[in-house]
């Protein structure tokens, strides 16, 4: 097991109680010790790594779009009862190179204009089931889906991981009228990099300091790192609005501003993994699946056509067998999301499309 960090004085002390005290600076142990000097592994890509599209996308045969549809007369969505018979394996083989591969796939050949609305949130619940067949609750409501439609122009995004799942779904519906590419750099890439270039912002980065925002009763402020070296892997945990805040909102009272030290470790990690990233083309019905702790991910500026804007549908997953452990400074935000809790479970499958997001939504993806 690779070294974890620990404050001092909090053994036994539940994660929510993590919060961060005014004029209060985190003690904590050096985690210098037992990093690997690179992350070697399939993850470990770049932007020439990937000859074709055709590494890391599995283009559906008419057959296996014909069992898809045939699995549309089941109800409950599992394996067992979305039966693929062929297309099933290689959506198993698929999962395990999200987990122990390079991290990402996309799922093609399925047309949303030829299902309607609730038909495609069942398509996209069955393909996924063999990805990671435990679902993740997304706000405060417990929303088990988020609908991404935004007729309106939009600035890029910067590179992220979503909070604390396993694994990001998305599925594409409509692509923007210009723009808006999905962009993916890897956690052990930028990793490598910083152990070669900036070693002592390695060490920063790994350090319980980093003062995250939240709202509302979903997930709850807290202090963690954003780098982790656990179970063997390299793991980023990194989202600057949480942590910088966003324009024209005032950071929760007694949250610290970063240090500028802190501020060039992000602008770091932004420009290696800007780098080093790759760009998906996606078509309408795409489905990609990303890891969450392996890979940060971005997008392009985008310019929509009201009548007919981008629109995405987000789920987070998690596969109980093959899912990574994690360090206790993401475990518990990750049982907050896929375990039973007071927030329940709310199947929002009915095609409902938003272009405003509440506060605590926008801090948390």
């Amino acid at each position: 097991m690779g070294a974890e960090t620990i404050l001092l004085g909090s053994q036994g002390q539940s994660w929510q109680n993590l919060n961060v005290k005014p004029n209060c600076t985190p003690r904590y142990f050096p985690v210098s010790h037992d990093w690997p000097a690179a992350a070697e592994g399939d993850l470990a890509w770049g932007p020439t790594s990937f000859g074709s599209e055709d590494d890391f996308t599995l283009t559906l045969t008419e057959s296996e779009v014909a069992e898809v549809k045939s699995g549309l007369e089941h109800f409950n969505i599992t394996p067992s009862t979305f039966p693929l018979p062929s297309l099933g394996p290689k959506l198993e083989r698929i999962a395990q190179d999200i987990h122990q591969g390079k991290g990402f796939a996309v799922v093609r050949g399925l047309k949303p204009d030829e299902f309607s609305p609730e038909d495609n949130v069942l398509v996209f619940l069955g393909i996924s089931c063999y990805i990671g067949a435990q679902r993740g609750r997304q706000d405060e409501e417990g929303n088990m889906l988020t609908f991404q439609n935004a007729a309106t122009r939009q600035a890029d995004k910067t590179f992220h991981t979503d909070t604390f799942c396993d694994i990001l779904a998305l599925q594409t519906r409509n692509n923007a009228s210009a723009g808006g590419k999905n962009l993916l750099a890897s956690s052990w890439t930028i990793y490598n990099e910083l152990m070669r270039s900036h070693p002592h912002l390695r060490e920063l980065l790994a350090q319980p300091i980093w003062a995250f925002d939240s709202r509302g009763k979903f997930l709850p402020s807290n202090t963690r790192p954003l780098l982790y070296h656990h179970d063997g892997r390299i793991m980023m945990n990194f989202a600057r609005e949480p942590l910088l805040g966003l324009d024209g909102v005032r950071r929760t009272a007694g949250l610290p501003t970063l240090t500028d030290e802190q501020r060039r470790a992000l602008d770091a990690v932004e420009e290696i993994a800007r780098r080093n990233q790759i760009a998906l083309e996606a078509e309408p019905g795409d489905m990609l699946f990303i890891n969450n702790h392996g890979v940060l991910h971005s997008r392009e500026a985008f310019e929509d056509a009201a009548a007919s804007p981008r629109y995405l549908v987000r789920m987070w997953l998690k596969h109980p067998e093959l899912a990574w452990a994690l360090p206790r400074g993401l475990r518990e935000g990750n049982e907050r999301i896929y375990g039973e809790n007071e927030l329940g479970e709310q199947w929002n499958v009915v095609d409902a499309p938003r272009v405003m997001f509440r506060l605590s939504e926008r801090l948390t993806s």
